[in-house]
Order: C-alpha cells, then structure tokens, then sequence
C-alpha cells in the first residue's frame, strides 16, 4: 500500500511538471512543420495573379522584379509582410525591420502577424479572391508545390537575374528546397531542422559518454538498453508519432519520401513509404517499441510529451525540430526540473554521413504585388538575408543561418561557443552529399501524405500492425491524397 501511494505522488508531481513544461513550451514550440491542411484548389485562378501578370513558375523573366518601377517612385513604396514569428522571434523581426525602415527611404515595410502557418495559408488562399494579400509572405516548406500550382508568386529568380544577385554564400541545400525546375521560387530565410535531444546526466548514469551521442539506429538500441538497465531513464528514447520525424529519419538514411526524384525530376505521383530504406525505418521504429526501449507520445502536432518525458526522467533521447532549443533551455534555467539537461547532436540514422532537408519558413514575393512594390518586397528580402541579420536571428532563436559567413560573425560565433546546442542544425545542413533525398520532397498534397504516415504509426502503434502492413497502409492513404491532388490540378 505504501509502495503504490509512493507511485502515486510520483506520477502525480511528474504529470504537474509536466503541466508546467507544456505552458512553458506552447506558447513558443515553432510552427515549422506544422503542415496547412488545405483543399488543392485556387480561387480566381492564374488570371488573379495580378495586375502586372500572373508570373511563370518555371521561366525567368527579370522584368517582372520591377526594379525600374522602384527607381522612378518619387515617394517611399509601401509593402505589407505577413509572418508567422511569435514571442521573442517577433520582437526580433520587429527591430530588424524598424532599422530597415529607418536606414532607406525608398521602401516602408508594415509587418502583419498571422497566428501561424496553417491560418496564414488559409487567409493567403481566401486573399486570391477577395484582394486582401501581402506583398512579400513568410510559407512555410510544404507549401511550394501548392504556390508554385496557384501562379500567384513571382519567383525570386526574377529579382536575382534582374539584381545580379550573387548566391554563392548561400547552403546548397537551403536553396535548393525552394527551388523549381532549376528556378528560385522563395529565398530561405527562418529555417531549422530536425535534431536529437538528449540528457547528457542519464547518459552519464547508464556508464555512456555524453559527449558521444549515437549516431545510428542501433547505437541508439544499443544505448537504450543500457539507460534502462540502469534506471538512468524508463525508456531509452521518446517517438513522437508526429510524421516530420520520420520524415527526416527517412531523408538522414538516404530515402525518398515520393518518387520522381522526392518530386524534384517531375511531379510526384506516387509515395515512397515501402522502399527498402523506408521499411527499415518502419522496422526500427517499431522494434524499439515493442522492445520498451521507447515509448510512443502520440502524433497531435500540439503534443510536447516527448520533451517532457525527458525533463521528467521518462526517456533519456527525443527528437524535434531545432528551433525549440531556447523555450526547452529556457525552461531548465528557471529550476523547474533540478537535475535535468539538455544537449543536442545530429539525427541518428542507418547508417552514418547522411543529411537532412530544410524546413520552415522562406520568402515569397506575390503577383498580387505591383511592379514597384515587388521590387520593395526584393529589397527587403535581401536585407533580412544578409549574413548580419542571419547571424543575430539564429543566435535570437536557433535558427539556423543560410548564409556561410554569418557563422564568422562574432554575435553568432559568441552564440555557439557559449552554447554548442545552437550549432547543432546548422552543422546537419551542412553534412551529406547533396541528393534528392535531402533536399526534400515537393509533393501538392503535402499534409495528406503526413497524414497517412501518421496514420500508419498510428496503426503500428496502437493496433499492433506490423511494420510492412503500416507501411503498404500509409503508402496507399498517401497515394490517394497525392493523385487525388494531381487530378484536380490538371497536367503540368
């Protein structure tokens, strides 16, 4: 009777915790893959992109960037942007674009904050019919295809041939995401990645080397089992059965999410979910549960029970995207789990070498704009690129810099040496060779296809399907939601 009043309390102070970690955490967790579940269809169609024209995806015309209209405007042209930062990432892109403002008189940016991307997206699709659009919008990754499919965006190439605007300091693999048929769509700007999440003090009870963090999937069994032989930890590693985890598992062991290239050779017909790499993953994923050696937190993109199972002593390993490693540091230095750190490292994998998309937040410029203010929202755009804005917004919030030489700028290189943790993402996008596989996927449906992934972990998890049944299930879900995209579309 003791014993189980004694279980009790336990379970009861670790789900207060818990509670306290979850509103520390809500309110700041990243929006970034959070996917907009949006029907496929345009209102107004290509017709509505615009009085200067509706844009082509896939040709370059410098004209369209307008840079000649901004030259002759006598008096300061008037952009509005819509973004999705929150918090203390707002305060940042407050100032930032306040000294814009200040520093020029030839553009005057008003910023619009949406709650997030999915609200943003639903609002920018209603805007194509009634009018109400920004000039220049902050999308996050999933939603290429779809805008690229909607010809109401002018492709930043247009600006970048018209600007002669160098990108040789840019990640390969950043730019890349947001590219189309060999032509720049977006200019990456607020992006993270997926990363682990460890407790260096479990690691150090179970007799493992904290600063030698598995680096594939059986290192990670292989270290699971020993934090649970000790009781450094109930499970060795957190799953969230969110689907961009398996996603980036997936892109780090070299597969591919869809076929035709991950979309990037020609539209993707098709998923990818029952590839041998993938069926490994599967595998994987569900041996460690069945095992013990994990437990499973569910796939509500909302759920954060994976970083509390870590600040709680329930698992010693997890896995999210890298931008939630201020709110989580912040949360262990107010003293609410004593005790408890946090280190980051690269995704584990099958095998080591591998590499990882983007993903988050890039910047598109509207057709909806007029030639002049097209031009404004370029010139903007290349002001929060520069590598001084890149450096103090990754040092802000952990984002990771798409500009090579903000990493020898003293705030950030400061950042990282007081604090590895922020070095983590960007060092993930910069190894690998450069593939399909981690580029990242351009899919039309993209929410339908992360659904039927997590309706596959769902169906392995909680229904005890076996890996090969979870996969074929998911990959036939996915494929309904892709050609049932694909047919409204039309060809292209």
């Amino acid at each position: 009777m003791k014993n189980q009043t004694g279980t009790k309390v336990l379970r009861m102070s670790r789900q207060q915790k818990g509670r306290r970690l979850r509103t520390a955490l809500a309110s700041v967790l990243p929006a970034l893959f959070i996917a907009a579940s949006i029907s496929a269809g345009y209102p107004g169609g290509p017709e509505a992109a615009g009085a200067a024209g509706a844009p082509s995806a896939t040709k370059v015309v410098p004209s369209a960037c307008g840079l000649s209209a901004l030259s002759r405007a006598r008096t300061p042209v008037q952009i509005t942007m819509w973004h999705t930062m929150t918090q203390t990432n707002n305060t940042w892109l407050e100032n930032a674009v306040g000294q814009f403002n200040s520093a020029q008189s030839k553009v005057h940016v008003t910023l619009v904050q949406q709650p997030d991307y999915p609200s943003e997206f639903v609002k920018y699709k209603a805007g194509l019919s009634s009018g109400d659009l920004p000039d220049v919008v902050q999308f996050e990754d999933t939603t290429v295809q779809q805008l690229v499919d909607s010809q109401s965006t002018v492709p930043v190439q247009d600006c970048i041939a018209a600007s002669h605007y160098s990108l040789n300091d840019y990640l390969p693999r950043a730019l890349a995401f947001y590219r189309y048929h060999g032509v720049q769509q977006s200019m990456p700007w607020s992006v993270s990645n997926v990363i682990m999440y460890y407790n260096p003090v479990a690691f150090e009870k179970a007799g493992l080397n904290p600063d030698d963090p598995p680096q594939t999937f059986a290192q990670v069994t292989a270290d699971s089992k020993k934090i649970v032989a000790s009781g450094a930890a109930t499970h060795g590693v957190a799953l969230p059965g969110k689907p961009y985890v398996f996603e980036f598992l997936l892109a780090k062991s070299g597969g591919e999410y869809v076929n035709n290239g991950n979309g990037r050779i020609a539209r993707a017909t098709r998923a990818d979910l029952t590839s041998p790499t993938a069926l490994k993953v599967w595998r994987w994923w569900k041996q460690m549960l069945t095992s013990h050696l994990a437990v499973a937190t569910g796939s509500d993109p909302n759920n954060i029970d994976h970083l509390i199972a870590i600040a709680t002593g329930h698992a010693a390993m997890t896995f999210e995207a890298s931008g939630v490693i201020g709110p989580a540091e912040a949360v262990l230095a107010s003293g609410q789990y004593p005790g408890v750190k946090i280190r980051t490292a690269p995704l584990p994998a099958l095998t080591t070498g591998g590499g990882v998309p983007v993903g988050d937040g890039s910047l598109w410029i509207t057709a909806h704009a007029s030639l002049a203010q097209r031009a404004a929202a370029w010139k903007v755009i290349q002001y929060l690129d520069t590598p001084q804005e890149q450096a103090s917004l990754a040092a802000e919030s952990g984002y990771v810099p798409i500009r090579m030489s903000a990493t020898k700028l003293p705030v950030l290189m400061s950042k990282w040496a007081s604090d590895p943790n922020y070095e983590v993402g960007y060092a993930q996008l910069t190894s690998g060779k450069l593939s399909n596989a981690n580029i990242g996927s351009l899919i039309g449906d993209y929410q339908g296809v992360r659904n039927a992934v997590a309706d596959g972990i769902e169906q392995m998890v909680a229904n005890s399907m076996s890996p090969q049944a979870a996969a074929s299930f998911a990959e036939n879900e996915a494929n309904t939601a892709i050609q049932t995209y694909n047919s409204r579309i039309g060809p292209s």
